[in-house]
């Protein structure tokens, strides 16, 4: 009689340990995985910046259009920047208040159309699985609509859902979409044959399977499509700025190219690049969050 509750009390610590020191391994884990995105962050900065200045080099481009790593850090924070690099109007203070301001409109645009392509793509991806004869016709329509170049339809898309925010999140969420569909599509239909089964066997409904297995299993694909989709979100919305005006990275360069402010125009380029680096590693980080916590091997610490 007495030997019940020394065993709950002695059990009791031992499962809180356990998931104490799961939940501690779980944190370590997730920081050495944003370290390694900071170094990863790091090198590739300064491999692009050497190869950058290396091509500028071997191709013998001229220093009046060919601006070096250097000569954007004296764009954007030098008072008085060798001749050429910055127009002599312009200040280091507007230069960046220019620069950073679209760099700011493009993350914007580009998150809209990020989320509004996911959450499109999720939708139709579950449309697919869920009837199967909707994804024999229209996924062809699909890879079809995928293989027409952005540029020829972005003026298209412009003039039928406008010029402002609403148009550039659409060629944004165009970017997104079609691979994040595919890549749901396949995580979907990866799902165990006998977990199915198991669904079917009890009673289950087709929508029982997707939400206790389809989704669980096309969580790695989900978040490694959600992963690449980021750099193309912000080059989608720079291509649609590019075309409806002066707002955004894609319209200050296009302002900045027929000025002949080539420190500028060096300068958005080198912005959009690192954006696109720091955001794509920061998704990595929130993929490992997000697998160690509902992923196939959850509860399994990362080397």
């Amino acid at each position: 009689m007495t030997a019940t509750p020394t065993t709950q009390a002695t059990t009791a610590p031992l499962g809180q340990e356990a998931t104490t020191a799961g939940g501690a391994a779980t944190t370590r884990a997730l920081l050495r995985r944003a370290g390694r995105a900071g170094v990863t962050i790091v090198v590739a900065l300064v491999v692009l910046g050497l190869l950058w200045q290396a091509l500028l080099q071997v191709f013998d481009v001229s220093s009046f259009v060919g601006k070096s790593p250097l000569d954007v850090v004296q764009y954007l924070f030098s008072d008085t920047p060798p001749r050429g690099v910055r127009p002599a109007s312009m200040s280091a203070e507007q230069a960046r208040a220019d620069s950073f301001g679209a760099l700011g409109t493009t993350l914007l645009n580009a998150l809209i159309g990020f989320v509004t392509g996911m959450v499109v793509a999720t939708l139709v991806a579950i449309g697919f699985v869920l009837w199967k004869p909707v994804e024999f016709a229209f996924m062809p329509i699909a890879l079809l609509l995928r293989s027409v170049p952005l540029v020829a339809m972005a003026p298209v898309l412009l003039l039928i859902f406008g010029q402002g925010k609403v148009g550039i999140a659409v060629i944004a969420a165009i970017v997104v979409l079609f691979p994040v569909l595919v890549n749901i599509v396949v995580g979907l239909n990866s799902a165990s044959p006998q977990s199915l089964d198991l669904i079917t066997v009890n009673g289950g409904s087709a929508l029982t399977a997707l939400v206790k297995v389809r989704i669980p299993s096309a969580l790695p694909e989900f978040l490694a499509a959600m992963r690449i989709s980021v750099p193309g979100a912000i080059v989608g919305s720079m291509l649609a700025e590019w075309l409806v005006g002066f707002a955004g990275m894609g319209g200050v360069l296009s302002g900045y190219k027929g000025s002949g402010n080539y420190g500028g125009v060096w300068t958005i380029v080198a912005l959009a690049v690192i954006a696109s680096i720091v955001l794509y590693e920061l998704a990595t980080i929130l993929e490992a969050a997000l697998l160690t916590r509902w992923g196939p091997d959850a509860g399994v610490s990362a080397g």
